[in-house]
């Protein structure tokens, strides 16, 4: 010790061996040469009971509870998704249905439209044809009355005829005879 005690630089390499080997303790240096104790060989046993406890446990928490929940979830859905589909299929045959019934509508509409213009036309060209008709009667009638007087007319002037002429021929006459009665004279 004294020579500890003199040279203060042994002193201190024995102080530093000593806390390195306290602070190696402290960290747990001591069982640095013990396994890790999930891989320990020795303690596979009480893990291999411990695994198995466990398992089971979980095993009957997730077969009794967890399980039955998810399944009654899944049924109700597929009940849902059944459901909508009906409905969607019943919503689509009624839109079929609808759609149908549309079309017949339709078509009976444009078939008592076409009626009602071909019964319009029909009805326009019968005025039409009576209309015509009446024209032409009254024109064959004033064309007839016309030629009527026409005839009329005709058998007057014809009638006078041989008078104009006579009277004509008389002044004629009398014209020409005088002035010869004026010359022979």
């Amino acid at each position: 010790m004294a020579d500890t005690a003199a040279d203060p630089h042994v002193s201190d390499a024995a102080h530093a061996s000593d806390n390195a080997h306290a602070a190696a303790v402290a960290h747990g240096g001591e069982h640095a040469a013990t396994p890790f104790p999930p891989l320990d060989t020795s303690l596979f046993p009480s893990q291999l009971i411990w695994f198995a406890l466990t398992f089971g446990l979980l095993y009957y928490v997730v077969s009794r509870h967890v399980l039955p929940s998810v399944a009654s979830v899944l049924e109700k859905r597929a009940g849902t998704i059944k459901s909508d589909l009906d409905g969607a299929a019943q919503k689509s045959a009624a839109a079929d249905a609808a759609r149908a019934e549309m079309e017949k509508a339709t078509a009976k509409a444009r078939a008592e439209a076409r009626a009602m213009i071909d019964a319009a036309r029909a009805d326009v060209t019968a005025k039409l044809t009576a209309e015509q008709e009446q024209a032409e009667a009254r024109l064959v009638e004033r064309i007839r009355v016309a030629e009527l007087r026409v005839a009329d007319a005709r058998a007057k002037a014809l009638a006078d005829v041989p008078g104009i002429a006579e009277a004509l021929a008389r002044e004629i006459a009398d014209k020409l005879a005088p002035a010869k009665v004026k010359e022979v004279a």
